[in-house]
């Protein structure tokens, strides 16, 4: 018999973390954070974690009834998102976590929706309150709006798709307006979050009397799209509508540009989001528009939202990189020690109802939860949780373009694209 690899034998890999408190004693209360933490938003998401779990415990920890106990993290690598990784060796990496560790509650969660919409049973057979701030699929929230009863312990931080694209169309609203352009070829990876966008993008544009040139799906170990490019330069596209949030849309953008295809570059490219980005690719990212939530970027609308991004760069030696999850997952931490504090006790059923009773400020904005359990996402701050399209222009910036509370300069064209 063959041989199986290493990563067949010890698929499931859990490992944790204690964050020392400063003042608190008692039992610890521990939190589970189960991810594809090979990937950006998680790793930097177990990062945000740790840094809120730190500031807790050194001002005491978290108050249950009259004892003070400290906070607690414990996590797992759940792979969800690497290719070939069945969701059934992920959903096991998280029961395990809570079998071995009998968490009090989970945050950040999967990288994937498909696992985290899989593992919503899961989550509700052993009634932990899920503070998620990855995954993206609306089917998500529908699931807790038809089965509130089973799903009540779910909750969203992060956009999801909808939110996500209200956003990006902010964007491109800007660009038809100021450029005239209305012809836009759209590239999602093959996964459920980005489809949906794709697709309530296109319902928007084609609605607006835009053009779709064309519409292409791609595996996620894609690794040369010069051929799609190619198709995108023949059909006359304008912008082009790309969605993954894989390492591939490095090569995509390195294709883009080596290629000078005349169209503007715009959509969730999380690998090309961080502020060292521009060094790393020497300038060749230029032109680019992004969305990013608030936190991930410092916004001045948004205090909370400067005072975590300091905090992160000097506690990890640099600024958060991803595009969303980050800033989310540092409240889901500050949200669950407030409503634990405010239940008196660790009953998830109690916990939950105080959860939902959530209005706070933030690093992503004013957070309160809707009836789905999904956070309410808009364009004021004081009144919602916030993202914002960007465009790196040179010397190297990250330009708030939209909404309009945000931005501090316009979209500009890249050099091959500018009118002589």
């Amino acid at each position: 018999m063959k041989k199986k690899p290493l990563w067949a034998v010890c698929s499931i890999l859990v490992l944790w973390i204690y964050v020392v408190p400063c003042g608190a004693g008692g039992e610890p209360i521990v939190l589970g954070l189960p991810s594809s933490l090979g990937y950006l938003e998680a790793y930097e998401s177990k990062n945000s974690a740790q840094l809120a779990i730190e500031e807790i415990n050194a001002k005491g920890g978290v108050k249950v009834g009259g004892e003070m106990r400290p906070l607690k993290l414990v996590w797992a690598d759940t792979r969800d998102s690497e290719p070939g990784i069945p969701i059934s060796e992920a959903l096991m990496a998280y029961e395990k976590l809570i079998l071995q560790h009998t968490p009090t509650a989970i945050i950040a969660g999967f990288l994937t929706s498909e696992a985290l919409l899989a593992s919503m049973d899961i989550t509700s057979k052993h009634k932990l309150p899920f503070l998620a701030t990855i995954p993206m699929s609306p089917k998500f929230q529908e699931k807790v709006a038809k089965n509130y009863d089973a799903y009540k312990y779910c909750f969203r931080l992060c956009y999801d798709a909808p939110s996500f694209t209200k956003t990006y169309l902010g964007a491109l609203q800007l660009i038809n307006k100021d450029f005239g352009f209305n012809r836009a070829f759209v590239m999602t990876e093959e996964a459920l979050w980005a489809k949906a966008i794709g697709n309530i993008s296109m319902q928007w544009m084609k609605k607006q009397g835009w053009t779709i040139t064309g519409n292409h799906s791609f595996p996620k170990a894609t690794s040369d799209f010069s051929s799609t490019l190619l198709k995108i330069k023949n059909t006359q596209t304008q912008v082009i509508v790309f969605i993954s949030s894989m390492p591939s849309v490095v090569i995509f953008a390195d294709q883009w540009r080596n290629m000078r295809v005349p169209a503007l570059l715009t959509g969730l490219l999380p690998a090309l989001c961080g502020d060292e980005n521009w060094k790393i690719h020497s300038g060749k990212i230029n032109g680019i528009v992004n969305v990013v939530e608030a936190g991930c970027i410092p916004v001045k609308a948004i205090p909370e939202s400067q005072a975590f991004y300091d905090a992160y760069k000097k506690r990890f030696g640099k600024a958060p990189q991803a595009s969303h999850a980050t800033g989310a997952t540092y409240d889901a931490v500050y949200i669950l020690k407030d409503g634990i504090e405010r239940a008196g006790t660790l009953d998830p059923d109690k916990i939950v109802a105080e959860i939902e009773k959530t209005d706070r400020k933030g690093s992503i904005g004013r957070v309160r939860f809707g009836k789905d359990h999904q956070v309410i996402f808009g364009k004021d701050p004081q009144k919602e949780a916030l993202s914002v399209d960007f465009q790196w222009q040179q010397p190297g910036k990250r330009v708030p373009v939209y909404p309009p509370i945000a931005a501090t300069g316009k979209i500009l064209l890249p050099d091959w694209m500018k009118k002589k």
